[in-house]
């Protein structure tokens, strides 16, 4: 279990890939600018060991939704996570996640590909403000070690509150045999949503997911 690496818990973006994260968010925001917070930066978020599908969970006990297939050989990819600083009534700002980018490719095959317009409506309300980027087999709204894994993750968030952490967030090992892991990201909003960028074989080369409200 792990949170970001980095003095304050942040570190830098290579210029291609960031260039490729703001385009994500003002292709997410197109229709509306308000559609999710606009992240105030971007910064590396672990790897995600990749096993059959990827899911984005708002920790309910009622699924998500699964994406697949990536590029063959791919068994893990980087993760971005894009922060704002939230403020609950007096307390300090604290770093919240609007959206998180799963680039499975370099960002020129990614660019190259068709983005689609995300869930069109699946909106699954989180537990404890959280979100869990996964792989299969690991499922956290319905595993045995489910609780265990949202309090280790809430304490290592809460370490990295306190400490005005900039990039923030919890690893949890899932799987030790395989290294399988779940990432849980903070965030300050109720609703989910995930798009893709899909080549015309179907071959998805890049995924992101936000949390927003509606108005």
């Amino acid at each position: 279990m792990t949170s970001a690496n980095g003095s304050d818990g942040s570190a830098a973006v290579a210029d291609g890939m960031d260039t490729l994260l703001w385009r994500w968010v003002d292709h997410i925001n197109r229709d509306d600018p308000s559609r999710i917070k606009r992240p105030e930066w971007f910064a590396p978020a672990g790897e995600l060991v990749l096993d059959e599908q990827v899911t984005w969970f708002g920790m309910t006990t009622v699924g998500g939704w699964y994406h697949q297939p990536w590029p063959a050989g791919t068994d893990k990819a980087p993760v971005y996570a894009g922060f704002h600083w939230h403020r609950q009534d007096d307390a300090p700002p604290v770093a919240r996640v609007s959206v998180v980018v799963v680039p499975l490719a370099d960002p020129a095959r990614i660019t190259a590909a068709d983005w689609d317009d995300g869930y069109g409506g699946y909106e699954p309300a989180p537990l404890n403000d959280y979100a869990v980027l996964c792989s299969d087999p690991y499922d956290p709204g319905g595993s045995a070690d489910r609780e265990t894994h949202l309090r280790a993750a809430e304490r290592v968030i809460a370490a990295g509150d306190a400490e005005g952490r900039r990039a923030n967030y919890a690893e949890i090992v899932t799987d030790p045999d395989r290294g399988g892991n779940a990432l849980f990201f903070p965030v300050a909003a109720e609703e989910r949503d995930g798009f893709e960028a899909v080549e015309p074989d179907g071959t998805i080369v890049c995924l992101a997911f936000t949390a927003y409200d509606f108005d």
